[in-house]
């Protein structure tokens, strides 16, 4: 739609006083439930009742129709290790006698035989066993002792084996450990097995490379235990104040009965997923707030875990039921789907968001962003079907749980719609438009929901031309895209109302999207001989600009939502389909038109059907393209993979990390789970 821009620049206020809905009220046909606040301008609910109406429970399978389903192979490397004693001036120990092992001494077990005697530490030695320790004496290795088991070597159950405080226990074979507490240093790197409830003591540290199991119940972590491989706890675990379970990238942690409570941590401090799955088991104490932290993937059977979504039991960085991708190693079985993998490709619906409606008027969603494990959305009106009418809502939901979204928040606008949303810094900035103009829309967050109590938290402020097309915070600006008279690229200063602190591009408009990641920001105006792309350190500075005659469109006015991964831009160009871009040097490196797509000279996709927008992760490109539904590309061979269809256009996708968000229009917002 065409609006008249007016001169004024600034901000104002949205509202003036909160209270009671008027007969003008903002709240969606046969909506009487949840609690409300409004101002005859805004509407924001909140709470139970029908807000929760909103969602459409699914969790079925999508129908994904492929094309090719060559697989990509993964490797991973073996975790185990292979073990070559030194046994230079070593002592055989054989049969049922005792040792005495003074300093600087190595007595070994030999290959193939079973000792059943025992060893008493003088001082600082070392034991190598190649054989098997059976026996039931006790064998206390003191500080600065140590004990070697080799690639068939074995500590047998009956052995009553014990690491002091310093003692130190490297395992490259079988190692059953019985006594009660660790005090010393264990580096398992083939399998250990707890048989009984463990203490790992202030002055231990576990490291596990391999396959460790602890059998029985009541394990306290009162120090450092790291999982760089796979661990199980049968019959649960206690993490105390001073402990801590360390998870690394790609380690597999599962505890398959018992409880679990954590007054200490769980961890990953890295910067790959390490995956924890539980099962028939339940949570105890969390009194550590947040218990779990970092890239972990926690998935649950049988098993309840809303304790962990309150009271900031999880960080943002937790996620929960996406049944994240674990290589297969010697030592680590596989878990999920490896990516990539086009023949394992799936998707499941996990719900259906249905529309707002407003005074009759069902709006349509707009865009998507994510923060914090909650999911921002942006409605507007459909011109075809509501004219100039300028309606508009942004919504929040809670997916935290991949299975089960929740819609916490709605609030509603009766004069403004939106074409855009962000969340930096516990602020929301909404994009779009009125009758008089361009808008953004701020308000802050509270743990990551509106303030449900004051309406004056949401302020309007004008932008140049008549709608704006979508924005981004960064570095204290606010850079956005307007479209059509008086549009352009601006750089806008908050702390002066959003003024224009800078020009990049007088695209008018055709102005269309602005993206940018942790290098480069790219701004995409269609010009009448092609499409520009304006690329430039992510701050604006050091631009280049780029022209595509080749990429000309036939329809202008389609929404061209362009995404960035670390080295390409691709662009959503409507009737042109999709095409990927270097951004080191602007070179077109690849383009995909559906409507040209065809399989046994038949076409598969609609002739009229429009690629709207686009989506990436770290295998795969997703257009929206209308009626055709949304299409799937290899993003490095851009080969079809598949397509699957849903009620309604696909006119809008966003995904983030393994959960995708489809606008349909009216039809509502999907929600899925790229399996």
């Amino acid at each position: 739609m065409t609006r008249k821009l007016t001169a004024a620049m600034g901000f104002f206020l949205l509202v003036a006083a909160t209270g009671c809905s008027s007969e003008d009220s903002l709240l969606p046909d046969n909506s009487e439930s949840s609690k409300s606040i409004t101002n005859g301008d805004i509407t924001l609910r909140y709470g139970n009742g029908d807000l929760s109406q909103s969602i459409e429970m699914k969790n079925s399978a999508v129908n994904f129709v492929k094309f090719d389903p060559n697989s990509q192979k993964f490797s991973s490397a073996a975790k185990n290790v292979t073990y070559t004693p030194n046994l230079s001036g070593a002592i055989a120990a054989t049969g049922s006698n005792w040792y005495n092992i003074n300093n600087g001494e190595t007595y070994y077990i030999p290959e193939g035989t079973t000792f059943t005697g025992g060893f008493n530490f003088n001082s600082a030695g070392k034991i190598i066993i190649l054989g098997e320790l059976g026996g039931s004496n006790w064998i206390n290795v003191p500080n600065g002792g140590k004990v070697e088991v080799g690639n068939n070597g074995k500590i047998s159950s009956s052995a009553n084996f014990h690491l002091n405080s310093g003692g130190r226990l490297d395992n490259y074979g079988f190692v059953t450990y019985t006594t009660g507490s660790v005090d010393g240093i264990i580096n398992n790197y083939n399998n250990l097995n707890f048989n009984n409830s463990e203490s790992l003591n202030g002055s231990s540290t576990v490291n596990n490379y391999c396959r460790m199991v602890f059998n029985a119940q009541n394990n306290y972590l009162n120090a450092g235990l790291n999982n760089e491989g796979y661990l199980t706890f049968e019959k649960g675990f206690h993490v105390n104040g001073s402990g801590v379970l360390n998870l690394k990238p790609q380690s597999y942690t599962e505890v398959t009965g018992g409880s679990v409570s954590v007054d200490g941590k769980v961890s990953n401090s890295g910067s790959g997923v390490a995956r924890m799955d539980f099962s028939n088991m339940s949570f105890s104490n969390l009194n550590a707030s947040p218990a779990f932290t970092g890239l972990i993937d926690m998935n649950f059977v049988n098993t309840s875990y809303s304790v962990l979504q309150s009271n900031n039991k999880i960080n943002n960085q937790v996620t929960l039921n996406t049944n994240a991708y674990i290589a297969a190693a010697d030592c680590t079985p596989q878990k999920g789907i490896a990516p990539c993998s086009d023949d394992q490709l799936q998707f499941t619906l996990v719900a259906n968001v249905v529309s707002p409606v407003l005074s009759n008027t069902t709006l349509s969603a707009t865009g998507v962003t994510m923060n914090n494990g909650f999911a921002y959305v942006s409605y507007h009106t459909n011109d075809a079907a509501a004219g100039s009418t300028t309606k508009g809502a942004i919504r929040i939901l809670n997916v935290t749980d991949y299975n089960a979204p929740s819609l916490v928040n709605e609030a509603l606008f009766n004069n403004i719609e939106f074409n855009n949303v962000d969340v930096v810094n516990n602020k929301l900035y909404a994009v779009g438009g009125d009758k008089n103009g361009a808008k953004l829309v701020t308000s802050p967050l509270t743990n990551n929901v509106f303030n449900t109590q004051d309406l004056s938290s949401f302020l309007n402020y004008k932008l140049p031309s008549s709608t704006a097309k979508n924005s981004y915070f960064l570095n204290n600006y606010l850079y956005a895209s307007t479209g059509t008279t008086g549009g352009g690229f601006f750089k806008l200063d908050p702390g002066n109302g959003y003024a224009i602190a800078e020009q990049f591009n007088f695209a008018g408009e055709r102005a269309k999207y602005v993206a940018h990641n942790n290098t480069y920001q790219v701004f995409l105006a269609t010009q009448a001989n092609g499409a520009s792309l304006r690329i430039a350190n992510n701050d604006g500075s050091n631009p280049k600009v780029y022209n595509y005659p080749s990429l000309t469109q036939s329809v202008t006015d389609g929404k061209n939502v362009i995404v960035l991964d670390n080295e390409y831009v691709y662009l959503a160009l409507s009737d042109k389909g999709v095409a990927k871009i270097r951004l080191s040097d602007g070179q077109l490196m690849n383009s995909f038109v559906p409507r040209n797509f065809k399989v046994n000279d038949q076409n598969v996709f609609s002739q009229t059907g429009l690629t709207n927008a686009v989506a990436v992760n770290n295998c795969y490109l997703y257009l929206a393209n209308g009626t055709d539904g949304v299409i799937v590309l290899n993003k490095n061979t851009f080969k079809v993979v598949g397509y699957y269809k849903l009620n309604g256009s696909a006119n809008y996708i966003y995904i983030n990390n393994n959960l995708a968000f489809v606008a349909t229009g009216q039809a509502g917002l999907n929600i899925l789970k790229i399996n």
